[in-house]
């Protein structure tokens, strides 16, 4: 007999990511939920000739590089080093492993909280890290004495200073004044090559290590909506730093790299605009917002960006095929009707990981969305769009000899390692989780497809209830999915089949906003609640009227993000739910414009207009204004740490609900944030679980 699904299923996955390969072995992480001490245990792990092996045994290993046949990885394991990161002090300590030649050796350390990287070689390479204003000013009025400005700190108490929007950002906490700034690492010495108020972000080498590529937004105050696309030469830093090490001018311009404890200095003056000279803005298309650069050859280089030209922040990615030395680009696809990147949900999974396109002489291989799943497809230089693995989610890849390596699920199992050959067909190369879906009972969702008041054909999922006996009903939870622009697909959620092994029914769809179907299906800006409610109301009378063991009179809703403004609507302007759970929602557009790390540039470009400029119509859009008409008794979930959804609009509609007397519940998460359902702390995750199905237990 299979085990039930309990709330704490989740635990039982390990979450693969960050896939490489070197001299025929594969690389990863492997991440799995740690109930003991609530947290996420990580390390990396060795896959060759059918033999998995654990690498390390930190619990913390979230990134690493492969450079000149060895494996660099930045941790924390010393009592000293981990002890000066939680007194506040920036600090990466690197460590490097030669496969098959026993335990990981230190090899660099640097004073800084490092984020990306792109190495020329093990004495040359570039940097992005935390660069923090208030800490810096600190610091100068300490004269650089970091365990000075350390205790001024804490004897000044706790407080919180914001001088820009956004001030703070889901997941990072508060940004006012912070950066992600760009170094060069020479020989023991750092070099500064952006300014103060530049955010720096996807850090890639060209292949013949000509070029380095990224993205620079430059700003104080507000943060742009736009970016822009930079290139330097690593050959001309080189030279610089070597200039000014020869003729002694790197005294306040570099940093000794050697003490991880020592003061830092700022370039400043003529020296640092030399610095700064090395930098090159290319402006592709005018207004974009460039995503990633993809290096075919040192000439040939692929550009995604958003061009904006009349779909807003959500328009899908095009390409463009640019030769970084002359600047000529070519249109190579609009983006319509896939997308560039994975969206379709799974929370038992690490979050998406871009990889990099594979080349050949047609074109690249690149990850989409595809309707309700997430396959390989090949973008020819001609503009063409071919499918190669069907109906799988694919979360990474990378090029194999005959094929790709890549990790997926597929089925109703969680992720795992394959061998995708080049027509379409998996090879199972781990089973890090393929047991798990023989001994519980997990329920393929069953499909059928209906036809929405716009004439297209969209598909529906039903998760039958365990042991459901023939000719009895059953209650069932609409689980509405975030976004808007994703989507929910035919594989492994752990929250639906917990609900399915506790007696319910499941319904979810993908409706007008979701991402897979092109712009035209995606665009929902200024119409939320209206074709994507018409369609979700539609769905449930389909799967009621097709399936004989769905109660119509026991139907409850939930959703987060999107899913769970949607819930907020839903309940406003219909009675047809005897049961909400309202997950880290929008209640009002006018609040959350001015509260939330995004509302400024999303709350505009999604609704149509500013406060200032048409209030009533963001009071129309908002479903805090059909509150009064809400009788469907609703629990509230948020986290005290979403500043995507600011927790004001759970607390906002609850508060309003509680005053006109319809039965409901606030749970608010201590130190979770947005991502609470996917990647919060297990406990967390656990209760989440918990209430949503006692609310639902309750009244259905």
């Amino acid at each position: 007999m299979k085990k039930a699904i309990a709330s704490d299923h989740f635990k039982n996955f390990r979450m693969l990511s960050r896939l490489k390969e070197l001299d025929g072995s594969l690389y990863f992480i492997v991440k799995q939920a740690n109930l003991e001490d609530n947290c996420y245990d990580s390390d990396l792990y060795q896959w060759k000739d059918g033999r998995t092996t654990r690498l390390t045994c930190t619990k913390n290993i979230s990134s690493y590089e492969i450079l000149d046949g060895s494996i660099l990885f930045p941790a924390l394991r010393e009592k000293k080093d981990q002890e000066a990161v939680q007194d506040g002090r920036p600090l990466t300590v690197w460590y490097r492993l030669r496969p098959g030649m026993g335990e990981a050796l230190e090899w660099k350390r640097l004073p800084y909280t490092v984020q990306e990287t792109a190495f020329v070689d093990e004495e040359h390479f570039f940097f992005t890290a935390v660069w923090d204003r208030q800490w810096e000013e600190l610091l100068s009025r300490c004269d650089g004495q970091a365990d000075q400005a350390l205790k001024q700190k804490k004897e000044n108490g706790d407080f919180r200073v914001f001088e820009e929007i956004p001030f703070w950002s889901n997941g990072a906490g508060d940004i006012s004044g912070v950066r992600s700034r760009l170094y060069y690492y020479h020989e023991g010495q750092v070099f500064a090559l952006s300014s103060q108020n530049a955010q720096i972000e996807g850090l890639v080498l060209s292949p013949e290590k000509k070029t380095l590529a990224f993205c620079r937004q430059e700003y104080e105050g507000k943060a742009p909506e736009t970016n822009e696309l930079m290139t330097l030469c690593p050959e001309e830093a080189r030279r610089l730093a070597e200039e000014c090490m020869t003729a002694g001018t790197a005294d306040g311009t570099a940093e000794d790299a050697g003490d991880a404890l020592s003061p830092k200095k700022d370039a400043s003056g003529d020296t640092q605009k030399r610095w700064y000279s090395l930098c090159r803005s290319h402006i592709l298309w005018e207004g974009a917002v460039y995503h990633s650069i993809d290096f075919h050859t040192d000439t040939r280089a692929v550009v995604t960006l958003n061009r904006r030209i009349s779909h807003g922040l959500n328009e899908n990615a095009g390409f463009l095929l640019w030769n970084p030395e002359t600047d000529e680009t070519r249109l190579i696809h609009d983006g319509n009707p896939w997308t560039c990147s994975p969206s379709e949900g799974s929370d038992v999974k690490m979050g998406n990981i871009r990889s990099d396109f594979i080349f050949d002489e047609s074109g690249f291989v690149m990850l989409s969305t595809v309707t309700d799943h997430t396959p390989l497809i090949h973008v020819g230089y001609d503009g063409s769009m071919t499918e190669i693995t069907g109906r799988h989610m694919v979360q990474e890849v990378i090029p194999a000899e005959d094929g790709y390596t890549v990790i997926a699920m597929t089925g109703m199992d969680g992720n795992e390692i394959y061998h995708v050959a080049r027509d379409g067909s998996f090879t199972p190369l781990s089973s890090f989780n393929s047991h798990l879906s023989r001994e519980y009972e997990v329920i393929a969702p069953r499909e059928f497809t209906f036809i929405n008041e716009n004439g297209l054909e969209i598909t529906g999922f039903v998760i039958p209830p365990a042991g459901m006996e023939e000719g009895k009903k059953y209650p069932a939870i609409l689980d509405i999915h975030g976004g808007p622009k994703t989507v929910y697909g035919p594989h492994f959620f752990h929250e639906m089949q917990y609900w399915a092994n506790e007696g319910f029914a499941v319904l979810f769809t993908n409706p007008t906003g979701g991402d897979g179907r092109g712009n035209d299906f995606m665009d929902i800006r200024g119409k939320y609640g209206t074709a994507d409610y018409r369609d979700l109301m539609l769905f449930v009378d389909e799967a009621v009227a097709r399936f004989d063991f769905l109660d119509d009179s026991r139907l409850g809703v939930t959703g987060g993000s999107y899913g769970g403004f949607m819930t907020n609507w839903i309940i406003g302007h219909t009675d047809r739910f005897r049961a909400a759970a309202s997950q880290r929602s929008i209640s009002s557009w006018l609040s959350f414009s001015n509260t939330t790390d995004i509302g400024y540039f999303f709350n505009a470009d999604q609704s149509g207009v500013t406060a200032w400029e048409d209030h009533e119509k963001l009071w129309e859009l908002s479903p805090l204004k059909y509150a009064s008409q809400v009788t469907t008794p609703t629990l509230f979930l948020h986290s005290d740490e979403d500043t995507r959804c600011w927790m004001a609009e759970g607390i906002q509609m609850f508060y309003a609900l509680k005053n006109f007397g319809v039965p409901s519940r606030l749970v608010l998460f201590h130190k979770e944030n947005h991502d609470l359902s996917r990647s919060g702390r297990p406990k967390s995750r656990i209760r989440r679980n918990e209430e949503i199905l006692r609310w639902m237990k309750k009244y259905l």
